[in-house]
């Protein structure tokens, strides 16, 4: 069976991930990215369909932002039709925007602590979002399949490719993106919280290229890779680092306070994951391991030619992995 291209379009750059299972293992056939120039999404996209050349026109997509709303929610036992039925009239509680404005979408994730209900993810997103996402694609004649989240994308590669079940411990997950970070905090297989933070590698970019006078190009080059310039580019990103932390620590006290239990370790994905100093400044500031994790590692590619840098930076593939990872 071909399995939907995973597309993810960012507000930088697009992603797209084609995968295949052969004799059990996961193959990846394309593997591919291409910038985004000023607001034209449409153009960059047909390019990277150009460039790619994907073997199927069937795509998996995801939003994110603050018109995509997640959250965690118990109810009552009841069969998937009565739930979907529930939710249109329970929904309304829990997104801060018209229910009527919204496309709503639940799934069943295990039962309560109390053993009386089960957990909810309950998903909602605007239409007038939803229609100008589908708009796209279907300019660029691709058929959705599936539209997913970014925050339950990444959770769904890093689950599907067998690493949550590995955890002992509550974990939490950022991805990094431009304008948005990605957070998911879970437990075993089941997450707990997941929210999306404004927050992202473009704040970084803007803040040296204001402060040293660069150009966007150049302010990008040094947030990779300062050189000897590390301490002079350290000491301009600490406000907007702080910025990033105070985000976080607020997500985690929310989370410790309301479930009474300590996040572990934290694995950061996304391309605003390779800031030169990211990882090392989380660690020291947030007292617990920082991981840079990997959502194509171990997976052979049989196609690169569209994406010739990806090992220098193979976590901004976290959300096309988890969309590609969807039948």
């Amino acid at each position: 069976m071909i399995r939907p291209l995973g597309i993810d379009i960012g507000s930088s750059s697009i992603k797209l991930i084609e995968l295949q299972e052969k004799k059990g293992k996961l193959e990846i056939l394309k593997c591919a990215i291409n910038p985004v120039s000023g607001e034209d999404i449409k153009t960059s996209l047909k390019d990277l369909l150009a460039l790619s050349k994907p073997s199927t026109r069937r795509v998996n997509v995801s939003l994110s932002g603050p018109s995509v709303i997640v959250r965690y929610i118990e109810m009552p036992p009841m069969k998937k039709e009565e739930l979907r039925s529930a939710i249109k009239f329970e929904g309304g509680k829990y997104i801060p925007f018209d229910i009527n404005e919204a496309i709503l979408d639940c799934a069943i994730l295990d039962k309560s602590p109390s053993g009386n209900a089960n957990r909810i993810l309950l998903v909602a997103a605007r239409k007038d979002r939803v229609n100008a996402c589908i708009e796209i694609f279907k300019e660029a004649g691709l058929d959705i399949a599936n539209i997913d989240v970014d925050t339950v994308a990444v959770l769904n590669a890093f689950q599907r490719l067998g690493l949550g079940a590995k955890q002992e411990n509550i974990y939490a997950m950022i991805n990094i993106g431009a304008r948005f970070s990605n957070m998911n905090i879970a437990a075993g297989a089941y997450p707990y919280f997941t929210r999306d933070l404004l927050w992202g590698g473009l704040d970084i970019t803007t803040r040296i290229k204001e402060s040293l006078g660069l150009n966007p190009g150049e302010a990008e080059a040094l947030k990779r890779n300062p050189g000897e310039r590390n301490a002079e580019v350290a000491a301009v990103l600490m406000p907007t680092l702080e910025k990033f932390i105070s985000e976080i620590r607020m997500s985690f006290d929310y989370f410790e306070t309301q479930f009474g239990k300590n996040i572990e370790r934290l694995y950061i994905s996304g391309g605003g994951a390779y800031l030169f100093n990211i990882q090392d400044f989380l660690k020291e500031n947030l007292g617990m391991d920082v991981i840079l994790w990997d959502p194509l590692e171990g997976i052979k590619i049989l196609d690169e030619s569209g994406c010739k840098d990806f090992k220098n930076s193979p976590g901004q593939f976290a959300v096309a992995m988890g969309l590609a990872l969807r039948k």
